[in-house]
């Protein structure tokens, strides 16, 4: 282009709210040129000023509404090109929209959450509907303890696909992101105290409260924001119970158990199924897209696991129910193809 223009603008898919600065422009000597941010839906805007020509790198992060985190980077040159100590931003390797480095700390935060919530809630839902027994009791312990543990990981996951820097930081709490992390850890302490009570009901209301503000921070449907939302919150719910539940009935076996899993996997693959058709969209895309063949190693590891539990092999089911949850990790921190 022939000379600077006075305002950049970035479209995104869905509305979104800046991270930090929002946008950077660094000019070919290094200064940032960048003005302050505006967010409109999905419209990102700052207006630059500079005298300088040659190229100039544009770096921006943002969380989406669903509160998942993305950044990238472009140059741009006025006049001829030239170099740029900000050149190595546009050669950072992403994940979808993450860093390496933050998918890993994302999905693992998500791995350690629905493990926490699987020992919390469905273990407490197998002992609303079988005899009183203390010894599954450490396991919901166990899960309030990792429920707590995945939010400062999944922290760290936002901030390392952004930036650590204090604004960033600021910008993340300050968020839908930080809210609902805010939410799920007032859930785990609540359950925590509720252990004193006698009833499992209550724990089993925070846990329906906690599959909900699931729903809230994983991906919206388009145009079905609110349907996107209950589905999850219930996929949620649903494989925490079986999950939860096979995990009480290792330490306290009830002959009830196979009527009790069978009603949760039915309703966890029902709704796993209506979110994976809303997500993928064209059947091509299963193969294709990251995100569609991550689900198709979910799919595949869910099918062993019924296959180990026709044979009634309880251990082994419950090992690859964990790595049906880490399967359902790595799709919740991918983006779905658009």
């Amino acid at each position: 282009m022939a000379e600077l223009p006075p305002v950049v603008e970035l479209v995104f898919s869905e509305p979104v709210s800046p991270a930090g600065a929002g946008i950077k422009v660094f000019g070919p000597s290094g200064h940032q040129v960048a003005g302050q941010v505006t967010s409109r839906g999905r419209v990102l805007s700052a207006p630059i000023s500079s005298t300088e020509t040659g190229t100039f790198v544009l770096s921006w992060q943002v969380l989406a509404a669903d509160t998942h985190p993305s950044r990238g980077a472009f140059r741009f040159s006025v006049g001829h090109p030239s170099a740029n100590p900000y050149s190595y931003l546009l050669a950072s390797g992403e994940i979808g929209t993450a860093t390496p480095f933050g998918f890993v700390l994302q999905a693992l935060s998500r791995w350690v959450h629905f493990v926490g919530f699987a020992l919390a809630f469905g273990v407490t839902g197998y002992q609303a509907l079988t005899p009183r027994n203390d010894r599954p009791r450490r396991l919901i312990k166990a899960g309030v303890i990792l429920l707590i543990a995945a939010e400062p990981l999944a922290l760290l996951g936002q901030l390392a696909s952004l930036s650590f820097d204090g604004d960033t930081a600021i910008a993340v709490l300050a968020s839908g992101f930080g809210r609902l992390l805010a939410l799920r850890l007032a859930g785990a302490l609540l359950v925590w105290a509720l252990l004193a009570l006698e009833s499992p009901w209550p724990v089993l209301g925070v846990g329906a409260a906690v599959a909900v503000i699931d729903g809230a921070s994983a991906h919206a449907i388009p145009g079905l924001p609110a349907a996107g939302l209950l589905l999850v919150a219930v996929h949620v719910a649903a494989t925490g119970l079986w999950v939860g539940g096979l995990a009480a009935y290792l330490t306290d076996p009830d002959n009830r158990f196979g009527r009790y899993a069978a009603v949760s996997f039915a309703v966890a693959v029902v709704t796993g199924l209506l979110l994976a058709v809303a997500h993928i969209g064209a059947l091509h895309a299963l193969m294709t897209a990251v995100y569609g063949q991550a689900l198709i190693v979910k799919v595949l590891v869910i099918g062993a696991a019924v296959a180990v539990a026709v044979l009634r092999r309880r251990r082994i089911e419950f090992g690859l129910l964990l790595a049906v949850i880490a399967a359902a990790a790595v799709v919740a921190a991918l983006p779905p193809p658009r």
